[in-house]
């Protein structure tokens, strides 16, 4: 027989259980209750959160198109200022060529104020008597076979006479080149004509000779023919007056 002690323990343990899982029950009610009171605000959280971490990748992208955009303007402006310095350096050499051909324009003048000096110190009365011209190929100094036919007879009409007369030597260019270039060209063209006269036998200190390179021009130099025209050096003959050849 079952004491009544042992009855009420089992009792009492049903209904502890029973209350334990109503007990249970009731807290999963209460936490699906609460949680689903809470999803708007987590939702509301987690596109808030979404949002602001689109608005920082926006502000990423501007922020490195605009280090882009400053590393190209950089790169222009440094470009620009390399433009800027090797057109100030072309300017400065523009400059001392200039100034370098002033001085051989300057020099060239002197010569021939030199050589009108000499001529108007001799006591004999000058006059020009004949002008030969030889001309020459572009950037050339040498003497064509048809160039030398017409030295060798000014050199066979004067070699043989001693007094009263004298040779003016003026070589030019054409406007090709820059003045620096043709002063020295045409100076070379003129002695190139004065070594061959003086091979001649004519006497040395009879010749004067002057590089004017492209002044006094005889053609257009806007054509090939008339530029082939002023690339000539001018033999001046001039006699005293009274003078006689001796040949």
């Amino acid at each position: 027989m079952v004491s009544p002690v042992r009855r009420f323990s089992a009792v009492g343990l049903v209904i502890l259980a029973g209350i334990m899982v109503l007990s249970g029950c009731a807290s999963r009610k209460y936490v699906r209750l609460q949680t689903q009171a809470l999803e708007p605000a987590i939702q509301e959280a987690s596109n808030a959160a979404k949002e602001a971490s689109e608005r920082i990748d926006a502000v990423d992208r501007r922020a490195q198109q605009g280090v882009t955009a400053a590393g190209a303007a950089d790169q222009k402006a440094a470009a620009a200022q390399q433009a800027a310095q090797a057109a100030q350096n072309a300017a400065e050499a523009a400059d001392r060529e200039a100034d370098t051909a002033n001085q051989g324009v300057q020099q060239a003048h002197n010569r021939i104020n030199t050589l009108e000096s000499s001529i108007a110190n001799i006591n004999d009365n000058y006059t020009q008597s004949e002008v030969l011209t030889v001309t020459f190929g572009v950037n050339k100094t040498n003497l064509s076979n048809e160039a030398k036919r017409s030295l060798d007879r000014i050199a066979s009409d004067d070699s043989g006479q001693r007094t009263g007369y004298m040779l003016e030597v003026q070589g030019f260019t054409d406007t090709t080149g820059s003045e620096q270039y043709n002063i020295g060209l045409s100076q070379r063209r003129a002695e190139a004509v004065e070594r061959y006269l003086v091979s001649k036998n004519v006497p040395l200190f009879r010749i004067s000779i002057v590089g004017l390179g492209k002044d006094n021009p005889v053609a257009d130099n806007k054509t090939s023919q008339g530029r082939a025209q002023n690339r000539r050096v001018q033999v001046r003959v001039l006699e005293a007056a009274g003078a006689r050849h001796t040949n």
